[in-house]
C-alpha cells in the first residue's frame, strides 16, 4: 500500500505548482492585454521576463479590456500598488514596500509554525495554510519586481462595470480559497470525543 505523501511535500508541491501558475497568468496578462512587449521588442520568453521582472510598470501600455462574457467577465490589465480594494494606495512606494513585506514576512512565519503542528491527517487544513502561503508569495513576487501587483480578473454585475468586485489575480483566488477552507474546516475535537470509549 502506498504511503500518503508526507505535509512538507504537499506544501512544496501546492506551492509550486500555485506560484508558477501565478506568474505565468500574469505573463500572459502582460502579453495578450497590453502592448508593454511589442513596444520594447521582447519576442522570446526570456525578453519578455526581463520586461514583466524588470521594475517597469507595464500599464501605461495597457489595451482595451478584453470582454469574457459581456453580462459580467472581462479580463483588463491593472498594476495594483495598495492592498485589497486598493488600501495604502496613496501611501508612499518606500512605506508600502517594507509595510507589506514586513506583513509578508509574519504571514509566512505565522503559517509555517501552525503548518508544523499539523498532523499528517489533517490534508484540508495543510491545503488550506498551504494555498494562503502561496498567495501571499505570489503577490510579493509583484512587489518586488514593481511595487505593484498585477490584477487582470474583472467581475461585475450584469452589464453593470460600475457594480464590480475588485479586479484580481490567482495569488488573490489561492489567498481566498485559502481563508474560506481554514474558516470552514472541520472540528478534530469533536471527532476525538465521539472515537473516545464511552467510561
Amino acid at each position: 500500500m502506498r504511503l500518503p505523501a508526507s505535509r512538507w511535500r504537499l506544501l512544496a508541491a501546492i506551492f509550486a505548482a500555485g506560484l508558477l501558475a501565478d506568474q505565468a497568468t500574469k505573463l500572459l496578462a502582460a502579453d495578450r492585454l497590453t502592448s508593454a512587449f511589442e513596444r520594447r521588442g521582447a519576442r522570446t520568453l526570456g525578453a519578455k521576463l526581463a520586461v514583466l521582472y524588470g521594475g517597469q510598470h507595464l500599464e501605461v501600455d495597457a489595451r482595451a479590456p478584453h470582454v469574457v462574457y459581456a453580462p459580467l467577465w472581462r479580463m483588463t490589465y491593472v498594476e495594483n500598488p495598495g492592498a485589497a480594494w486598493g488600501l495604502f494606495r496613496d501611501a508612499s512606494p518606500r512605506f508600502r514596500n517594507v509595510f507589506f513585506g514586513l506583513v509578508a514576512l509574519a504571514a509566512a512565519v505565522f503559517i509555517l509554525r501552525a503548518y508544523r503542528k499539523l498532523e499528517e491527517r489533517q490534508r484540508w487544513l495543510q491545503v488550506g495554510l498551504a494555498l494562503v502561503l502561496t498567495g501571499a508569495a505570489g503577490n510579493v513576487v509583484d512587489r518586488l519586481a514593481r511595487s505593484a501587483v498585477i490584477d487582470f480578473v474583472d467581475w461585475y454585475w450584469w452589464n453593470r462595470p460600475d457594480l464590480r468586485w475588485p479586479t484580481f489575480n490567482v495569488a488573490d483566488s489561492m489567498l481566498s480559497v485559502g481563508v474560506v477552507m481554514l474558516l470552514l474546516a472541520p472540528s478534530g475535537r469533536k471527532k476525538e470525543e465521539k472515537e473516545r470509549p464511552a467510561a
